[in-house]
């Protein structure tokens, strides 16, 4: 009876280890204040992953600030995505524990992306790597502070090698801080100076090594390969036709203006600047860029004729604003009631939707007063309004789009974007009233419960957020560098994307442009557009997807219930049968003790 007790006793232990999952371990750099000092530290944290509903817990020690809990969802986030898994059906519990100083800021975001993957995938990661980063879009890693603090933390600790954001932040009090100009190596530099971060050569005892996205950092965490679609972006030829079209009929108006209007010295060196780039765009088949330059030539075209219109018959505006007034009006209403079904519908709704917006606030802006120039951009941005909306014959996968996917969507981009402003706030508070106006017309739209276009700003408010702190850090020469490493990671996106059935329409319009500016010479026009690319390529992410790879879909804890029972019956089963043999042997004794 004793060996059956200790045969459940280990059945039940058996039970309990199967129940139990995997807990997935890294080690986080952090930076705080210590009285008037501020010192590098570590963190730990610790991932399980079990079968739920997609929910993600936080469990931290000293607590977190609300920006850590908001880029941990998105680490999340990035880490399906990176993955090309749907991640609903499991429930996250991350857990931090920090010595002292309280966890803070979106920095812990690169490794916690790390970490998800690490979980999801099964992977043993090193325990002589430790890296700090924010994560954004496609998986490229965003500029933190206090690099020197925490490669110092990183050194005492013990760690090998610190990854570090290719562009990193230093504030001033660091970079005068004789005290940590320490004993550190810098590797991997690509084309960074050693006085950026102030650090010696002197001794070999840590590497730092400079990545650029999570693909970068993974090999150094892992043995084990995590395979990313690679290739070239296959541009679809409807979208190639329907672009076509839209730059055609933006060309032909601007075109037809500039025959009938007078010019003066200025206005025909800007249109002649304007012909340049629109031919080159055109030779180049890169429509979108075409596109973009006839506008801004017909709206030059448009002011002028306004002025004559203005000179020779004034009340003629005030029809011309009555018209367009109507024709604003309509267009939106009939857009309104468009059942989007397709995310290429979404994106399309978007862009008519932003054009019609700009077209009704100048409107609004000279009801009482009507000004030419004003008036001219009403009109040619409804014109473009109506053009594009030749998107919405662009096919694409059909997708739940409802009110209620579309409100979490557009929450979880807010929360992204409020997350990025205020870690920007810390370092560049006075250069941030773009993103600030951007995110509170996000919020606007999502109080008069507009998803969609709550979605479109926010996504902007981000990208203005992460363009300012990626240029924080960086000198004029190397801006072409960081529109280099931004297309990079936004050509890695569409590519990823198009290999699920979705071609970013947005996104790939600001890649196509961003590329054009930075060939003309327009580095920093083509790092705003490249950031927008990077970040509009990738709203994919924010609802349901098909079915892709998963994690197998096995109740580990039902299987050990299972198998206990099962063995618990064979036990039984067996003891039930050894006493029955024992008996039947004691029976067969008895009665041959009766025949002898």
């Amino acid at each position: 009876m004793k060996k059956i007790i200790l045969l459940l006793i280990s059945i039940l232990i058996l039970c309990c280890a199967l129940t139990s999952a995997k807990q997935y371990h890294i080690s986080l750099l952090t930076v705080g204040e210590v009285g008037d000092q501020i010192i590098g530290g570590t963190a730990d944290a610790y991932l399980d992953v079990k079968h739920g509903t997609g929910r993600i817990f936080l469990d931290s020690f000293p607590l977190t600030k609300l920006d850590t809990q908001i880029s941990t969802r998105y680490a999340n986030e990035v880490a399906c995505d990176y993955l090309n898994m749907d991640c609903s059906r499991y429930d996250f519990f991350y857990t931090i524990r920090a010595d002292s100083t309280v966890v803070g800021g979106p920095s812990a975001s690169a490794p916690l992306t790390i970490l998800t993957i690490a979980a999801l995938k099964n992977l043993n990661l090193r325990n002589d790597t430790i890296m700090t980063g924010t994560i954004n879009s496609g998986g490229s890693i965003g500029p933190v502070g206090g690099i020197i603090k925490k490669a110092m933390a990183a050194k005492k600790e013990g760690f090998k090698r610190v990854l570090i954001p290719v562009f990193a932040i230093n504030t001033e009090e660091e970079l005068n801080d004789t005290d940590t100009i320490n004993a550190i190596n810098i590797t991997n530099k690509t084309s960074r100076k050693d006085s950026d971060l102030t650090l010696k050569d002197i001794n070999l005892s840590i590497d730092i090594i400079q990545i650029r996205s999570i693909e970068d950092a993974l090999p150094y965490f892992t043995d084990k390969p995590v395979k990313q679609l690679e290739g070239e972006i296959i541009v679809p030829d409807e979208y190639t036709k329907i672009m076509s079209e839209v730059a055609d009929a933006l060309c032909t108006r601007a075109f037809s203006l500039k025959e009938r209007v007078r010019l003066d010295e200025g206005e025909i060196n800007k249109s002649n600047a304007f012909m340049v780039n629109i031919n080159k765009s055109l030779a180049d088949e890169d429509y979108y860029s075409a596109a973009s330059y006839c506008f801004s030539l017909g709206l030059l075209m448009r002011k002028a004729n306004m002025r004559e219109i203005e000179e020779k018959n004034p009340s003629q505006l005030k029809k011309i604003y009555r018209a367009t007034s109507i024709a604003v009006n309509d267009f939106d209403n009939k857009l309104e009631s468009i059942n989007l079904t397709t995310l290429s519908e979404l994106e399309t709704y978007i862009i008519v939707k932003e054009r019609l917006l700009e077209a009704e606030e100048s409107l609004v802006n000279i009801e009482n007063n009507i000004s030419s120039d004003e008036l001219a951009y009403a009109v040619e941005r409804y014109f473009s309004a109506v053009y594009w909306s030749s998107f919405f014959k662009f096919r694409g996968e059909k997708m739940q789009l409802d009110k209620e996917y579309l409100k979490e969507a557009c929450y979880k981009k807010l929360s992204e974007a409020d997350e990025r402003l205020n870690y920007a706030g810390l370092y560049i508070p006075i250069e941030l009233q773009s993103a600030k106006t951007t995110v509170n017309q996000a919020y606007a739209f999502a109080l008069s419960e507009n998803y969609k276009m709550c979605l479109f700003k926010a996504s902007f408010a981000k990208a203005e957020s992460n363009l300012l702190l990626s240029s924080l850090s960086i000198e004029t020469n190397e801006v072409n560098s960081l529109v280099d490493e931004k297309l990079r990671a936004a050509k890695k996106v569409i590519v990823k994307e198009q290999n699920k059935g979705f071609f970013p329409i947005m996104g790939y319009s600001y890649y196509e442009y961003a590329n054009a500016l930075k060939d003309n010479n327009d580095a920093v026009s083509g790092l705003i557009f490249s950031e927008y690319a990077l970040e509009l390529s990738n709203i994919e992410i924010y609802f349901p997807k098909k079915e892709g790879f998963r994690l197998p879909n096995i109740n580990y804890g039902l299987i050990a219930i299972i198998a206990g029972v099962f063995l618990f019956g064979i036990t039984i089963g067996m003891s039930i049968a050894v006493k029955t043999i024992k008996k039947a042997g004691k029976s067969a004794g008895k009665k041959n003790k009766k025949k002898q």
